[in-house]
C-alpha cells in the first residue's frame, strides 16, 4: 500500500523529477493507496492531471471537484490536495517546477509564469464543454503519450507543455490573476501545522482532542473547524489514519509481532487495533501482510 510521504507541514518530501530536467511523469492507481486516498499533500511544483479511468475526486484546500475519464485539473503550485475515489480511479500527472518553463530572472518567467504561480487561484478544472479547455485536454494526451514512449527527447517535452501552459495562461483574466493575499485562511494553516506536527511527534501515545487543539493553543471547536477547513476530517480522524498509516508501512516493511507494530501505532490493546484496522483497511494486519509478502 503507498502513501504520500510529508513532512509535519504536509509538503510531499520526494523530489520530482532531477535538478537538470525538473519534471515528473506519473500514473497512479488509487486501488494502491490506503482506502483509495491518495493523502493530502502539497509541492512547489505545478501539476497537470488526466483521469484515464474511473470517477476521481480531487480535494482542493475546502473544495471538491468530482472528474470522470477525459477530464482533467491543473493545481497550482504549493496548493495542499489529495485524491479520492469510492471505487477506483487511475490518474496520469506531470509535475514540473516553475522553472522548468523559464528561469526565474526571464521576461517570460515575469510575463507568463510568475503571475499564475503567485495567483490565489488554486486550479483549473478541465472539461470537454469549452473549446479551449478541450483543446488543452487533448495537447495533454499528446504530451502524455510522448512520455510513454522510449524516444521523447527532453526539448521536445518542454515545447509541448509551453504549448499547453500558454494555452491556458491566455485564457485567464485579471482576477483569475489577482495575487494571493494574508488572510484568516493563512493562520488556519498555521494552526493546522502546528496540530499535525503534534500529532506526528506522538502519534505512538494516547492523545485526546483537548491535546490536539492544545498544541496549536485554541479551542476543541476551533480545531475541529480548523481541520474541516483545511483538510475536511477532523483531528481524531486524521491522528487515526496517520496511525494506520504508519501500521501498515511497519506490517510492509518489517517482521516484527502485531503486538508490537499496535503499540507503536498507539493501540495498546491489540484487539482494538485488529478490528479498526479491518474496518478501515478492509483485512485483518495479518492478512495484509501476507497480501504484501506476495507482491
Amino acid at each position: 500500500m503507498q502513501s504520500v510521504s510529508t513532512n509535519l507541514n504536509l509538503q510531499e518530501t520526494r523530489r520530482h523529477g532531477s535538478p537538470d530536467f525538473p519534471l515528473e511523469f506519473n500514473t497512479d492507481d488509487t486501488r494502491d493507496y490506503y482506502k483509495n486516498d491518495i493523502n493530502w499533500h502539497w509541492h512547489e511544483e505545478f501539476e497537470l492531471v488526466y483521469i484515464i479511468e474511473g470517477c476521481v475526486a480531487c480535494h482542493i484546500n475546502q473544495s471538491v471537484y468530482e472528474l470522470q475519464p477525459g477530464e482533467g485539473i491543473f493545481i497550482n503550485s504549493s496548493v495542499l490536495h489529495r485524491f479520492t475515489s469510492e471505487k477506483y480511479g487511475i490518474i496520469t500527472n506531470v509535475i514540473f517546477l516553475p522553472a522548468f518553463l523559464a528561469a526565474k530572472e526571464s521576461l517570460i518567467y515575469r510575463k507568463y509564469v510568475m503571475p499564475l504561480e503567485k495567483a490565489e487561484m488554486p486550479c483549473i478544472v478541465l472539461r470537454k464543454e469549452e473549446v479551449w479547455k478541450k483543446q488543452m485536454l487533448s495537447l495533454l494526451q499528446e504530451l502524455f503519450s510522448n512520455l510513454k514512449t522510449a524516444e521523447w527527447n527532453e526539448l521536445s517535452i518542454r515545447n509541448q507543455l509551453s504549448e499547453i501552459w500558454l494555452l491556458m495562461f491566455l485564457q485567464l483574466n485579471s482576477e483569475q490573476l489577482a495575487p494571493k493575499m494574508v488572510n484568516g485562511s493563512a493562520h488556519s494553516r498555521k494552526m493546522l501545522q502546528a496540530m499535525i506536527q503534534y500529532i506526528q511527534m506522538h502519534f505512538e501515545r494516547p492523545i485526546t482532542l483537548a491535546d490536539i487543539a492544545g498544541a496549536a493553543n485554541i479551542s476543541k471547536n476551533t480545531a475541529l473547524r480548523y481541520f474541516q477547513e483545511n483538510i475536511g476530517i477532523s483531528p481524531v480522524e486524521y491522528l487515526m489514519q496517520y496511525r494506520l498509516n504508519n501500521a501498515c508501512k511497519m506490517l510492509r516493511e518489517t517482521s516484527e509481532k502485531i503486538t508490537y507494530i499496535a503499540r507503536c501505532a498507539g493501540y495498546d490493546n491489540v484487539s482494538y487495533f485488529n478490528r479498526i484496522f479491518k474496518k478501515y483497511v478492509g483485512k485483518t494486519p495479518s492478512q495484509y501482510r501476507a497480501e504484501r509478502s506476495r507482491e
